[in-house]
């Protein structure tokens, strides 16, 4: 009769540790959202100093995805902002309790029409525009989202399709050639089929409004049409929009300067349709693998209007020290689809280059993601007169190469070795 008991206890315990196991290595999910919408007056990031928001006409939100499967848990965080600095991001992941720091990756839509996040736009070129007490609570806010959100994960299955084409959304004006066309969509769904959250990710600065009031432009109108059809939380991520991707906007003459809403709209919502399609023919994958792992680096400094907004106080004076810039790259892997970070506003031919090496399908480029440090270029591009604005507001020469390297070495390197000496692979020749 013991014997028995023993036997029945055994197999229940494997039974256990069996489902156990099950559950650890199941994928997934959650989503959530916070108002960062300032509620006073401050300096607008983008275009030139001392403009001042006066109203607001769609809230600036913080948004997020967690997915944890196989021991790893990943937040996506898109923000409504010009962007967000390494030393903020450090500090919104010092607060972060549910999750590893470093898998908190932070980036932004790149709107023209939030607060100055850099502290270049104040009232004047030497002066910071940057709200203290918002970045603060900003900071606070971000981290209690993530934390929030992950103690909500519950099972679910992801969906990831791509639409290449996409017409009459975003233009080239350096080499209108050199243009990437596809939209990349993640959709994470319950296991009542409902979708948990959508991702959307495409290369276009969301600059085609130029007032005073504080919007996220055009993806507020792709999120709302995303959610309208699917419901959920809707994310939209940059691309490699640097030098100088931006919005297609048509009969602009016909609308008062900085006015042009209607084509904000008809902007946000055709991408907000390609999105739709890409779900709609996308695949479906029910348990998909969760892998991260990034390389930090640093490049030095070379820029003479960088250097002077660091002693000027508008850049914090821990941004360089010794002349010496840390940034990083990082490499998420969910089920097929690949994402690579980019910790500023890369050309998009590097961006495509990037594209050609990689392997996932589809493929992610996170534009201002983990970092934001201006313009990246290659070191042909650099200095060249059609890209003189550009090379004006970069790190350096190196910066292009020193990202390249260090995600090329992300993408011949297994996950598993994310702990070894930063020494990236040969280059690999450009085709």
């Amino acid at each position: 009769m013991m014997r028995t008991v023993i036997t029945v206890l055994a197999f229940a315990a494997l039974f256990v540790c069996d489902g156990m196991r099950a559950s650890a290595s199941s994928f997934e999910a959650a989503a959530g959202c916070v108002d960062i919408t300032p509620t006073h007056s401050v300096y607008i990031a983008g275009y030139g100093n001392n403009r001042k928001s006066q109203g607001v006409h769609d809230p600036l939100w913080a948004r997020c995805v967690v997915m944890r499967n196989n021991g790893e848990t990943v937040a996506l965080v898109s923000c409504d902002l010009l962007g967000v600095g390494r030393h903020y991001i450090e500090a919104i992941r010092r607060l972060v309790k549910a999750i590893p720091p470093e898998h908190v990756l932070l980036g932004v839509t790149h709107t023209h029409s939030g607060p100055d996040t850099y502290g270049q736009w104040g009232p004047d070129q030497m002066t910071s525009g940057v709200d203290k007490a918002w970045m603060a609570g900003f900071c606070r806010q971000a981290a209690k989202l993530i934390d929030e959100t992950s103690a909500k994960l519950r099972p679910a299955s992801a969906r990831f399709g791509s639409v290449n084409g996409v017409k009459d959304c975003s233009k080239n004006i350096r080499v209108p050639k050199i243009l990437d066309t596809e939209l990349g969509v993640m959709q994470l769904n319950g296991v009542d089929g409902k979708a948990i959250a959508t991702v959307v990710n495409y290369a276009c600065h969301p600059e085609v409004l130029d007032n005073h009031q504080i919007t996220s432009d055009f993806p507020y109108w792709l999120r709302k049409r995303v959610e309208e059809r699917y419901g959920g939380i809707a994310l939209y991520f940059n691309g490699a929009q640097g030098g100088m991707v931006t919005a297609d906007t048509q009969n602009e003459a016909s609308y008062p300067k900085g006015e042009a809403w209607a084509e904000a709209q008809r902007i946000g919502n055709t991408l907000g349709d390609y999105a739709v399609t890409a779900v709609r023919e996308g695949t479906r994958v029910a348990n998909p693998k969760v892998q991260i792992t990034r390389r930090v680096f640093t490049v030095p400094l070379e820029s003479i209007t960088f250097k002077a907004m660091i002693g000027a106080g508008i850049y914090p004076k821990d941004t360089a020290p010794g002349g010496i810039i840390t940034t990083e790259v990082n490499r998420l892997v969910v089920g097929p689809a690949e994402f690579l970070t980019l910790p500023g506003e890369v050309l998009p031919n590097i961006g495509l280059f990037l594209k050609r090496r990689m392997a996932g399908q589809p493929r992610f480029l996170l534009g201002l993601t983990g970092d934001a440090l201006g313009y990246i270029l290659t070191p042909e591009d650099f200095g060249l007169k059609l890209y003189s604005y550009e090379s004006s507001v970069s790190v350096g020469a190196n910066m292009g190469r020193a990202m390249e390297d260090n995600l090329l070495a992300l993408l011949h390197t297994p996950a598993l070795q994310q702990g070894r000496p930063n020494v990236a692979p040969k280059r690999a020749r450009r085709r």
